[in-house]
């Protein structure tokens, strides 16, 4: 008897779910055609190692309205659905209907998982709670799993690089390039992300050197954010070091989640200063990253540590003969290159997830 796993809305889940199982392990089981795709109420995949077809509703409506008896058809249904939405009550009252399933959440967009949310998710009495953010007062629930890489599961696919690895595979990185720029970075200020502009002012030495760019500058941009990703693929590939801003204040410790800006930087395997909170930092080095940080700046304990590590790289750049820099950039970027295949070992390793989802299926 088939299991089933149900997300209630796929605008953001389906890419999240290929990477999570791998889209080489699923069978997509939907008519395939363009106008019968846009008047779907779902899509459906199959995953054969847990028993299961994946139903991805359009939107909560269209989950309401599928008949319970469709449901109860299948042995242990595990059901995704949002805690914040208007439909929430009309959504529990479905659950009770449906024999054997189990409420399921997951957050994997690379946002804050805010307090507020958490409320409400306690309210709700989840049987699983699957998270990519860190939210401390969780993590001591039996039934909270946070794996802060998983969002590199979910940007893999949403913005499409899954479609590069084999290209850039067969692409030489560059070396150290005296005509550039020393450093390049994305600095996109915003109104809760000035701090970034307060590093670079306050490290001497370190704005002469760089080449600032705006991630977004018309309406454009600010229309199709996606693509976007893709100017990003010249930049990380033939830039000298990169300073990589995080979306999130450096200085918040707690609640610190990973991004695609941290994704491209180890997808293209050049050399790198991170700037997020300490904690993700060392999170990275234990999980083998290399980052240089941590060449200027051994232990990295605390938000000045972060700061420090950008600083003493700042001052060792500006007190050194360019061929010693190009010397040195090059060993890093030999060394670099590796974060490229960890990444791609992670995301192409699923047996972590199918043992998870293998559990919660009683399989």
């Amino acid at each position: 008897m088939e299991n089933l796993i149900v997300f209630t809305n796929y605008s953001h889940t389906i890419p999240f779910v290929l990477g999570l199982f791998g889209k080489e392990n699923l069978e997509y089981l939907s008519e395939f055609d363009e106008n019968a795709f846009r008047e779907s109420k779902y899509q459906i995949f199959y995953h054969k190692n847990l028993n299961s077809k994946i139903y991805f509703f359009n939107d909560e409506i269209d989950f309401l309205n599928q008949p319970d008896e469709f449901f109860n058809k299948f042995n242990i249904k595990l059901i995704f659905v949002d805690c914040f939405g208007k439909n929430i009550k009309f959504i529990n009252d479905k659950l009770n209907t449906i024999s054997n399933h189990k409420k399921c959440f997951t957050w994997h967009y690379g946002e804050v998982f805010a307090k507020n949310v958490l409320d409400l998710i306690k309210d709700n009495n989840y049987d699983f709670i699957m998270s990519a953010s860190k939210r401390p007062e969780l993590e001591n629930d039996n039934n909270f799993y946070y794996e802060a890489l998983s969002t590199f599961r979910y940007y893999r696919y949403y913005i499409g690089y899954y479609y590069l690895e084999d290209l850039i595979k067969n692409i030489e990185l560059p070396k150290y390039d005296v005509n550039k720029s020393k450093i390049f970075s994305y600095t996109r200020i915003g109104k809760n992300s000035s701090w970034r502009n307060d590093i670079i002012n306050s490290i001497n030495g370190l704005s002469d050197m760089m080449e600032s760019k705006n991630s977004a500058n018309d309406a454009y941009d600010l229309l199709y954010p996606k693509y976007k990703h893709f100017e990003a693929i010249h930049d990380y590939l033939y830039c000298n070091f990169n300073i990589v801003f995080e979306t999130i204040d450096y200085r918040n410790n707690i609640e610190y989640f990973i991004t695609e800006k941290t994704y491209k930087a180890l997808f293209f395997g050049k050399p790198i200063l991170l700037v997020a909170a300490p904690n993700m930092l060392n999170y990275l080095k234990n999980k083998g990253f290399y980052l240089i940080n941590f060449d200027f700046m051994p232990n990295i304990d605390n938000s000045n540590d972060v700061v420090k590590s950008i600083d003493n790289f700042t001052k060792w750049i500006n007190s050194t003969s360019d061929i010693d820099i190009e010397n040195r950039y090059n060993s890093m970027l030999e060394t670099s290159i590796k974060n490229r295949k960890l990444l791609l070992d992670y995301l192409n390793d699923y047996s972590e997830s199918e043992q998870i989802f293998k559990k919660l299926l009683n399989i």
